[in-house]
C-alpha cells in the first residue's frame, strides 16, 4: 500500500514526465547501406513512424529522408511513467552519379524503411563472353 507521500512523489514525477514527452527531439535514423551488384541499398530505423509521415525526396546530389514519430499518449489517460518519446526524424545522403535517379524504390514495414537505388546501366556489373 502506497503512502500520501508516494502518491504526492508520483504526482510530480507524472508532471515532469508528461512535460519530457511532449518535447519531440530530431533524431538521424540508425542507417545500414550496402551494395548488390545492380543497386545501393539503405535501411533505416525509424520506429514509431508512420508510411504517411515519411518523405522521400531526391536532387542532383542529395536525398534527404524525413519523418514523424508521434507521441503515443491517450490524452484522456494518467501518465505515470513513460520514456518512449515521438521524434522528428531526419537523414542526409550524398548521392554519387552511378545512381539512377529515375529508379528508386521505398518500402516501409515494421519501423524499417527500406530504399532500393538502382545503379546507372553502364555502371552495372555484367559478364562478358569469351568467344
Amino acid at each position: 500500500m502506497s503512502s500520501n507521500n508516494d502518491v504526492a512523489v508520483m504526482q510530480q514525477d507524472n508532471t515532469a514526465l508528461r512535460r519530457q514527452a511532449e518535447q519531440i527531439a530530431t533524431v538521424a535514423p540508425l542507417t545500414d547501406i550496402f551494395e548488390t551488384a545492380d543497386a545501393y541499398v539503405l535501411k533505416l530505423d525509424m520506429p514509431g513512424a508512420s508510411k504517411e509521415s515519411i518523405n522521400v525526396t531526391m536532387d542532383k546530389d542529395s536525398l534527404v529522408i524525413r519523418g514523424e514519430a508521434q507521441n503515443i499518449f491517450n490524452q484522456s489517460a494518467k501518465v505515470l511513467y513513460s520514456e518512449i518519446q515521438g521524434a522528428v526524424y531526419h537523414r542526409n545522403f550524398n548521392i554519387t552519379e552511378s545512381v539512377d535517379r529515375n529508379s528508386v524504390d521505398a518500402q516501409f514495414e515494421d519501423g524499417v524503411l527500406t530504399l532500393k537505388l538502382l545503379k546507372k546501366e553502364e555502371l552495372k556489373a555484367r559478364e562478358i563472353q569469351i568467344k
